[in-house]
């Protein structure tokens, strides 16, 4: 199979596109493939050049994070507090961040799925009622392995780069784990959302051509949609102004038309596709 000609094709001569009808659905989804890894692209760059939290991340978490009490401090690895409680400390999307005092985890307090907890000298993550896996304080940056909370009132920039000095060097510990898993979840992603919208324009067109099959219609729009693969993989890379990528989503559209426009041609021929 020629994929260079089905390419060429979907971009200038879409009305050829009939004429691959009867590909077999694994090059047809190798072919999407390929482009769900060009829609990746950004995803992996950044992954693979990832040095840590930006300065302006930095600044934004650290607006949003919670008051602690002062008298809470990690002496020697280990996390405690004057008195014992269950405090929230940030969240986002996906994560609730606890410090957890009590002389237990306790789990009902942590209304996320997903939680991170500094329980005594661990850095748990927690599932519901289940840790997944813990990572010992004094495994981290030497930074927060002497922290007091009450700097956060009273020397903030030390405090706030203590924290993320720990994160960074978490986060870059395990980054052979993490970033194989988030390119994978990206490709998945932009397969799926490709694979939605063939399924959908396929739909559309068997409609009005029932006379033909729908795995046919299938792998004819798998291909003249390159068009708008094209369009999310650039937009992806460099941001392209909104009217633009309209104008270029209609291009697309187009092709899906020439096509509809060659199949009611040759079927008002009596000649099936």
């Amino acid at each position: 199979m020629n994929m260079w000609n089905r390419f060429k094709d979907s971009l200038i001569t879409p009305k050829n596109i009939v004429e691959y009808r009867n590909d077999s659905l694994w090059w047809v989804f190798l072919y999407i493939i390929v482009f769900a890894l060009l829609l990746s692209t950004r995803t992996t760059i950044t992954t693979l050049t990832f040095d840590g939290l930006s300065p302006a991340d930095r600044e934004i978490i650290a607006q949003d994070l919670a008051d602690v009490n002062d008298g809470c401090a990690i002496e020697s690895g280990v996390f405690d507090c004057d008195e014992a409680a269950t405090q929230l400390i940030y969240e986002d999307l996906l994560l609730g961040y606890y410090l957890e005092s009590n002389d237990t985890l306790q789990y009902d307090n942590y209304e996320r799925d997903y939680s991170v907890v500094v329980f005594q000298e661990n850095v748990l993550f927690v599932f519901n009622d289940t840790i997944l896996f813990e990572v010992l304080i004094a495994d981290l940056d030497p930074a927060v392995q002497n922290l007091d909370f009450a700097m956060q009132e009273t020397d903030e920039d030390v405090f706030h780069d203590a924290i993320f000095r720990a994160v960074d060097q978490f986060i870059l510990s395990y980054r052979s784990t993490w970033t194989p898993l988030v390119i994978a979840i990206d490709v998945i992603t932009s397969f799926v959302l490709f694979l939605l919208f063939i399924l959908v324009s396929a739909w559309m067109l068997r409609l009005r051509f029932r006379e033909v099959r729908f795995r046919q219609l299938f792998t004819m729009t798998s291909y003249s949609s390159t068009g708008l693969y094209l369009i999310l993989i650039f937009d992806s890379l460099f941001n392209l102004s909104f009217l633009l990528v309209i104008l270029l989503i209609l291009f697309a559209f187009r092709q899906n038309n020439q096509l509809s426009m060659e199949l009611y041609r040759r079927l008002n021929q009596n000649k099936k596709p």
